[in-house]
């Protein structure tokens, strides 16, 4: 900073006053730069700058994507899969033929049952979209063996 102007300022203000003292004297002196550009940091030689193409910020930027080659294709979505058929059975009658809970069963035997079942259907290890069913299939699993568990203790 020049007294209170930055470099490009004091530059700036030296070629306006070298204009005005030139044309004090009677002398026409074209003035060949302007300030230009993308934030208007710039003097651009107007003598030679207007006829070359690129001048300006959005000029340039055309230019180079022009040069670019394309973006890639997208690739196509996958088909999602389809849910398995085993989380398509929701209903209590459902779970509980597959549980297979007898009279014979023990806590022991019934918990290895809700592990077995909650391995395949818990809805943290399956895909989100089968997330609701898989909840419903551990909700009925769960209330079928906490009731085998309670007659057990009768």
């Amino acid at each position: 900073m020049l007294f209170g102007q930055s470099v490009f300022q004091s530059v700036i203000e030296r070629l306006k006053r070298e204009a005005d003292e030139n044309t004090a004297e009677g002398d026409e002196v074209p003035v060949n730069y302007r300030v230009g550009g993308m934030t208007s940091g710039f003097v651009i030689n107007t003598e030679t700058s207007e006829r070359q193409p690129g001048n300006s910020g959005m000029e340039a930027y055309m230019a180079f994507l022009a040069d670019a080659p394309p973006p890639p294709e997208p690739e196509p979505e996958p088909e999602p899969d389809p849910m398995p058929t085993y989380l398509e059975k929701t209903s209590l009658e459902d779970v509980a033929n597959e549980l297979d809970i007898t009279e014979r069963d023990t806590l022991a035997t019934l918990t290895e049952k809700r592990r077995r079942f909650a391995r395949l259907n818990h809805p943290d290890s399956v895909r989100p979209q089968f997330r609701q069913n898989a909840t419903l299939r551990m909700t009925a699993a769960n209330l079928l063996i906490d009731q085998a568990i309670r007659m057990l203790r009768r």
